[in-house]
């Protein structure tokens, strides 16, 4: 049978474990055992007084409220430290997707290499080389993401956890496998493309002309195209602006309903009828608003 001393010394023993648990130089799974004997040796213990018995178990009760809330704490931090590594790891992610070339200029560069030259040779070759300095450009701000990515990975990889990380260092290493590829891509595309810029000269030169008679005459279309929507548009603004108007004369009609009402219910009654009126008028004004910016929209586009 213990004596109360015992277990007075088993709750020091057990507040130093908690202590290191807290400071990380220990485990809340030895904490939770040691409580749990703890809680046993109160059984087997005999004290003084009831009220030495009280204080100590007191004292007991107090550790185990101090343990969860410490616990509590643990697990907020350790929340915390996930939400961290999520965050970084969606901002290396971030780098990675922005770092990855897009295929659609690839295609391009492809396409001018197989005989999609032609539309650009009476331009000169600067023309022709235009696609592949737009496609150098990306490609040169790809890489810097890339740089950014990796040092952003080195900078915060202690706040990423085992997985996150993996995640982040095989996107970004994917990310330069994939920049890397496209930049063998442009530098062969565009040794083709200027080798094969002369036999195509004149053949370009007929085929820009063509397609810039066709350009005119869908910019002509369009035009028409805009003037119709413009004038539909003014045509709906007209219904609209006379809707206004009578909606407007309505709500006077309904103000002076309201200020010559024999009684404080009818008086209320109209004014529901204004606040409908006003929701209405304030519709209508929103659509004028809207069609008229359309239609600015519009002018803007055609001058």
């Amino acid at each position: 049978m213990r004596d109360g001393s015992e277990i007075e010394a088993l709750l020091d023993s057990l507040e130093a474990l908690v202590n290191e648990a807290e400071g990380e130089r220990g485990k809340w799974k030895d904490v939770w055992g040691e409580i749990k004997s703890v809680g046993q040796a109160f059984k087997e213990s005999r004290f003084p007084t009831a009220q030495d018995r009280q204080a100590a178990w007191d004292r007991f009760q107090s550790i185990i409220a101090n343990v969860k809330a410490c616990q509590e704490r643990a697990r907020g931090k350790f929340e915390e430290r996930v939400r961290e590594s999520k965050y970084h790891l969606e901002q290396i992610l971030s780098y990675a997707e922005r770092a990855t070339p897009s295929s659609g200029s690839a295609d391009a560069l492809l396409a001018i290499c197989t005989g999609g030259l032609s539309v650009l040779i009476k331009a000169g070759i600067d023309a022709i080389l235009g696609p592949f300095d737009d496609r150098k450009f990306e490609l040169q701000k790809c890489s810097e993401t890339m740089k950014e990515g990796w040092a952003y990975l080195s900078q915060n990889k202690g706040q990423l956890f085992g997985k996150d990380k993996q995640e982040a260092f095989e996107a970004l290493k994917n990310a330069s496998e994939a920049l890397n590829e496209a930049w063998n891509e442009w530098k062969s595309a565009r040794g083709r493309a200027i080798e094969q810029y002369h036999a195509e000269k004149q053949a370009a030169w007929e085929a820009r002309q063509a397609q810039r008679e066709a350009w005119i005459a869908k910019k002509e279309a369009w035009e028409e195209r805009m003037r119709e929507n413009i004038s539909k548009l003014e045509d709906r603004l007209d219904r609209l602006e006379n809707a206004l108007d009578r909606r407007q004369s309505n709500l006077s009609k309904l103000e002076d309903t309201r200020d010559s009402a024999w009684s404080d219910s009818y008086r209320d009654r109209a004014e529901e009828w204004i606040d409908e009126e006003n929701e209405r008028i304030s519709d209508i004004e929103r659509k004028i608003d809207q069609i008229k910016g359309w239609i600015s929209d519009m002018e803007a586009k055609l001058r």
